[in-house]
């Protein structure tokens, strides 16, 4: 059986990273395998700043992964705190993780630079949940960036740590990174990824982004020196430019170097700007439609989170009674 277990923060806007990076992965595989969990993962968001807005964030996050095309006839969604067996499953698993492998997380280290002394218990912990988050469901497959790779093989190791011990409890996962669009780059900044947490709007397209805004932004988006519209290692803004283009539009990125040949960044920037607006349009209506009924979007969380329940307790039911936990 094939089953797909991913998640997104509420933190922040969602923006065209998120979707290519993530959310069209899940979107393409919900109708190849045989069950499809997305989770709105807010006790991941915790790790770092308790945002006031968070219950909001976690319907509009809700809200665009169904308008972006997660079907509730082949998929489930619900909110990571609504199922307690989340964060039980992980105290376990803290216990049969080290120190020096959390330590040696990226992108803990990445958050964490000059200031770890400062930062959460959470956020050490954080790749931890999300092995948890996995295993609890026997995901067989998990859509994610290449930036969380690690902590899908953290998953791993820990399955298999724990399976030799104690049996075939866990599923073991394997990553699936899209190689086409690995990790999205900021538009003021094609050496960083597009994040919903950088210092300027000019780093992302949000989802909600109205017509006249993703002109603005495209105009200002960071080019290479010289003039050719090509992907190539020391053209690194115009290759993540094309990307999102190919991304959006499903053409291949040789068919769109072709259609530029003799044209400027004016031109192509033009035409990508349309093409994103295009996009984005009936995304923004099916939205917009969903969001205004929050009751009848909470009633799919709640939904979701009881649909899921099942597997989540015998999971953990199975891995209790392995280690000897309870009467």
């Amino acid at each position: 059986m094939k089953r797909i277990f991913s998640g997104i923060q509420p933190t922040g806007i969602l923006h065209l990273g998120n979707y290519l990076g993530a959310i069209k992965q899940w979107v393409d595989l919900q109708h190849k395998v045989d069950e499809s969990i997305f989770c709105v993962v807010d006790l991941h968001a915790i790790t770092v700043d308790r945002d006031p807005k968070l219950p909001e964030n976690i319907l509009n996050v809700a809200a665009w992964y169904l308008a972006c095309g997660v079907d509730l006839e082949q998929s489930q969604i619900f909110v990571q705190s609504m199922r307690s067996e989340h964060t039980e499953l992980a105290w376990i698993l803290n216990c049969f993780a080290t120190m020096g492998e959390l330590g040696r997380m990226t992108q803990y280290k990445e958050k964490s630079e000059g200031k770890r002394d400062m930062v959460s218990v959470g956020l050490f912990d954080y790749p931890i949940l999300m092995a948890a988050d996995i295993l609890l469901y026997g995901a067989t497959d998990v859509p994610v960036g290449d930036d969380q790779k690690q902590h899908v093989e953290l998953a791993r190791d820990l399955a298999i740590r724990f399976n030799n011990k104690y049996g075939n409890v866990f599923t073991v996962p394997e990553p699936i990174i899209r190689e086409d669009v690995q990790r999205v780059k900021g538009l003021d900044n094609p050496e960083k990824k597009m994040a919903k947490s950088a210092g300027s709007e000019y780093n992302y397209i949000a989802l909600s982004d109205e017509p006249d805004v993703v002109r603005k932004k495209i105009s200002r988006a960071v080019t290479d020196s010289g003039s050719e519209i090509v992907a190539r290692d020391d053209k690194p803004a115009m290759t993540n430019l094309l990307n999102i283009f190919s991304g959006i539009s499903g053409r291949d990125i040789k068919s769109l170097e072709a259609d530029f040949v003799g044209k400027g960044y004016g031109d192509f920037k033009n035409a990508l700007a349309e093409e994103i607006i295009l996009f984005l349009e009936p995304k923004q209506a099916k939205y917009k439609e969903i969001i205004a009924d929050k009751d009848k979007l909470r009633k799919i969380l709640t939904d979701g989170a009881k649909s899921v329940q099942p597997v989540a307790q015998k999971t953990l039911v199975e891995v209790k009674k392995k280690i000897g936990l309870g009467i």
